[in-house]
């Protein structure tokens, strides 16, 4: 540590100290005195008249010498303001874990969930657990309603009869419209974030299901390659009712996996929007 300026000058001295020249002509006084005092007693016989003194005059006295100029003393340096001492650093966010995970993964998808069809996804307990069985299921092409559970489309399935056929109505693709949009405008920068930050606990979940925790990628590619690869048909689809469910007169189409059926229902523009999400998800994932 540097000392103070001020602490570092010192005191000066005194000038030339007291004046010597009142003191010499006392001294010659005193001696005077002295004399006179001790050869002042009484003889028998007077003495004869002694001389007048003669006095010598006193020196003259010497003017007082100047006084020498006292030395110049700077001015004390102010000492510099101390740095305002940092912030304290914000102590480590503890890791995250299944179990506390639910907050955190709200908080990173709010913005992007926060209103809409899919908002109610976010309101779930064990989201991560959820999210990771959903991807196992859509990589195989099945779908986990239960699992993430959304607001119910409006209306119900519609079909318009065409002599002897029924076909499914274009008037029922706009009950998915919705559900469309808000997918079509999720954040791929902001998706692809969570998933880095989640990734540990997406395998961890994954592999509570009984697969190797490191084959979580590639489940997430193959439902996302599920959706790609989902046929768009603009030709009116004929179906027929079985029991109380509809089911596609097409053995080709019947035997679609489930995801694809599900596309095919909310029709041949919200399929396309869906699959360009899926297409820009899945190269951004592939191009870290």
């Amino acid at each position: 540590m540097q000392a103070d300026p001020s602490e570092r000058i010192s005191e000066p001295g005194l000038a030339g100290g007291p004046p010597m020249v009142p003191i010499l002509a006392g001294l010659v006084v005193l001696v005077v005195l002295a004399v006179w005092w001790f050869s002042s007693g009484e003889d028998e016989e007077p003495a004869p008249p002694e001389p007048a003194p003669v006095v010598e005059p006193e020196p003259a006295a010497l003017p007082d010498p100047e006084p020498e100029p006292a030395p110049d003393i700077p001015e004390p340096t102010p000492a510099p303001e101390p740095e305002p001492a940092p912030a304290p650093a914000p102590p480590p966010e503890p890791p995250l874990t299944l179990e506390t995970s639910d907050a955190a993964l709200r908080e990173q998808l709010g913005p992007a969930l926060a209103v809409g069809p899919l908002a109610p996804v976010l309101q779930a307990d064990n989201l991560v657990e959820r999210g990771a069985a959903v991807l196992d299921g859509l990589s195989r092409g099945v779908l986990q309603y239960k699992l993430l559970p959304v607001i119910p489309p409006e209306g119900k399935f519609a079909v318009r009869k065409r002599g002897n056929q029924a076909l499914m109505d274009p008037v029922g693709f706009r009950r998915y419209d919705s559900y469309a949009r808000a997918i079509e405008s999720l954040d791929t920068a902001l998706l692809v974030a969570a998933f880095n930050r989640f990734r540990p606990l997406l395998e961890e979940a994954y592999a509570m299901l009984g697969y190797e925790a490191e084959d979580f990628d590639n489940a997430l590619i193959r439902g996302l390659d599920r959706v790609i690869e989902a046929p768009v048909i603009e030709r009116p689809i004929e179906i027929r009712k079985v029991e109380a469910v509809y089911k596609y007169e097409d053995p080709n189409l019947e035997r679609l996996p489930e995801v694809h059926k599900q596309l095919l229902r909310m029709g041949p523009e919200n399929t396309r929007r869906i699959q360009a999400q899926a297409r820009a998800l899945r190269s951004a994932l592939l191009s870290q």
